[in-house]
Parts: C-alpha cells; structure tokens; sequence
C-alpha cells in the first residue's frame, strides 16, 4: 500500500535529484568565496536526498526497521541549519559589496554562523534522544531540541532584522547583487514557517507535529514544500545574479574608461 508519506519521500527524491545539479551548477559558477551559499544548498539537496531514501526504505519494510525510520525523521529535521547558513552567506555578500561597505552588518551575519551550528548539534542530539524507547533519554532529548530551537529562532529572528537594515540601505546595495538581496528576502516567510513547525514538533505534545510518526500533511504543508521553495529561490537567485568577479572586472573597466575621459578632457 502506497502511504502518503511514501509519496512525499518519492517526491522528494524526484525533485531534489533535479535541484543538486542546478545547485552544482550555480556553485561553480559563482566560484570560491561567492558560491559559499550555494554550496549550503547542494549539502542540503543531499541531506534531503538521503532522508528520503531511508523514508522509502523504512516504508518498504512495514516501517519495522526503527533504524531507517529514526535516521529519516532526524535528517529530515536538520533542514533549518543549512537554508540558514545559505541564506548568512548570500545576504553577507550582499554588504560587502555595498558601496560604502557595511562592516557592521557583515560582521552582524557573521557572528550567526557560531549559535546557528550550535543550534543545529543540538537539534541533533535532541531528535536522536526523542526517538529512543527509553523515558529519560526522551525527556533530555526534548530538552536538547527545545534549545536549539530557541537558538534557531533568536538566529532567524536578528537574520532578519539584518536583512531589513540592508533593504532599508538598498541606495548603497551594487545593481547585481539587489537580486540576490530579492531573492533572501523572498525566502524569509517560508523560513519561518519552516522553524513555526519545529518548534511545534518540540515545544507541543501533539501527535500531529511529533519528529517521529507524526502527521505527514502537517509535515508536507510546513516543511517539505517550505524547504523546497526556499532551495528553488536561492539556485533561481544564483543563475539570474552576476558573478562577483565579472562584476569586478566590469567595475574595473568602467574605472579605467573613466581615468582615460579625464584625461582626454585635460
């Protein structure tokens, strides 16, 4: 019998097999250090790929192999660190190369990194404790994820307002790099709703949003295609914006057109 959480892992693997190229693509493309955020995606696509994968096993098995089934709802609740880091990384690009540069908002995202992977260890370690059989490990299990959860939404809540401070400078944002200050603000509200389900799943006792076994609509609805629009935004971001060194170069020339103007003019 086809379960809708088959489905949905079928699906995934569909989808996300299709978005790891494009995001392979646009990685190469933007090159080291631009592509950083790009990168993030293509770990995510992985992650996702291979939560799917077990997903589909752990059905296939009548949902009796506990393994699969544990691996497949942990990873596939570690989604929020990587988009987060994907989206630090494209909105630091963005004021650096602001004109004048905005140090303090630089350094503002770069600081997230730090409680950002703190949050996602501990989210870790608190989904692998709730999957154990045992009530203590469960218990300090529900504690780990509750903290991380809290760190994500601190995290998410001061990337935001980062992303805002940035808009507000949008006069000083260079013309090829508003479009990737678009695109991360597109993808903010679909974060949110990814983090909303999270903190569901650990701050609730409802069976509905639980990690494990819980309500494969409600994980469909404010996960799965929350995820899959913010991944779709951030690769259609990096095949639309220009590449830092191109735009260097170009910067460049039109710099040097210039001297020779004032030049002539003398």
């Amino acid at each position: 019998m086809i379960t809708e959480r088959f489905s949905i892992s079928i699906a995934e693997v569909i989808i996300y097999s299709l978005l790891l190229p494009i995001a392979l693509f646009v990685t190469v493309r933007h090159g080291m250090p631009g592509s950083i955020g790009f990168l993030y995606l293509c770990i995510f696509c992985c992650l996702r790929i291979s939560a799917a994968g077990l997903g589909i096993a752990s059905e296939n098995d009548g949902r009796t192999n506990r393994n699969n089934l544990v691996w497949s709802e942990i990873l596939g609740s570690v989604g929020i660190g990587p988009l987060l880091l994907a989206g630090f990384s494209l909105i630091e690009r963005v004021n650096k190369n602001c004109r004048p540069n905005s140090s303090f908002r630089t350094h503002i995202t770069r600081m997230l990194h730090i409680p950002n992977i703190l949050a996602l260890a501990l989210a870790i370690v608190g989904g692998i404790r709730l999957s154990s059989g045992d009530s203590s490990q469960q218990k300090s299990g529900k504690q780990f994820a509750q903290t991380g959860l809290s760190i994500f939404m601190a995290v998410f809540a001061i990337y935001t307002l980062n992303c805002l401070l940035t808009l507000q400078a949008l006069s000083s944002v260079a013309p090829g790099e508003k479009k990737i200050l678009y695109g991360v603000l597109l993808a903010i509200p679909f974060l949110f709703l990814r983090i909303l389900y999270a903190m569901l799943a650990v701050f609730r006792d409802s069976r509905t949003f639980a990690i494990v076994n819980g309500s494969a609509t409600a994980q469909l609805c404010m996960a799965v295609i929350e995820e899959m629009v913010v991944v779709i935004i951030y690769c259609g971001t990096g095949l639309y914006a220009p590449v830092e060194a191109e735009k260097k170069k170009d910067g460049g020339e039109t710099e040097k057109e210039g001297q020779r103007m004032q030049q002539v003019n003398l």
